[in-house]
């Protein structure tokens, strides 16, 4: 990168100046999923809206106790397999990696 290329050029377009309640309510819109920001509307409509569609609070989905992360290193043919196998039985990946566990476990004793 040379000192030309950080030197400040002139904007493409100029700038939609909005309030800052305006580019929050946007974000909020967003983060929702929803397609129609509060700023393709006016003012009055604006305040309504948000207050209409930001009631709903974003909820995280419930965590399986006794469940942890793992971190396994696998080939992509083995990544392909297993994609494979959990699209034909319809089963999660994960499922289907702790039945193998339970299996061998079984085996051994």
């Amino acid at each position: 990168m040379s000192l030309l290329n950080l030197k400040k050029s002139k904007p493409l377009a100029k700038p939609n100046l909005r309030t800052v309640e305006d580019f929050i309510d946007d974000a909020l819109l967003y983060a929702q999923g929803k397609v129609d920001f509060a700023s393709k509307q006016s003012t009055e409509e604006n305040s309504k809206a948000t207050a209409a569609n930001c009631v709903v609070p974003l909820k995280k989905p419930d965590k399986v106790k006794g469940m942890r992360h793992a971190t396994f290193t696998l080939t992509p043919q083995c990544i392909d397999k297993l994609a494979e196998l959990a699209a034909r039985t319809g089963k999660a990946k994960s499922a289907l990696i702790r039945e193998w566990i339970n299996e061998q476990h079984q085996k051994l004793d």
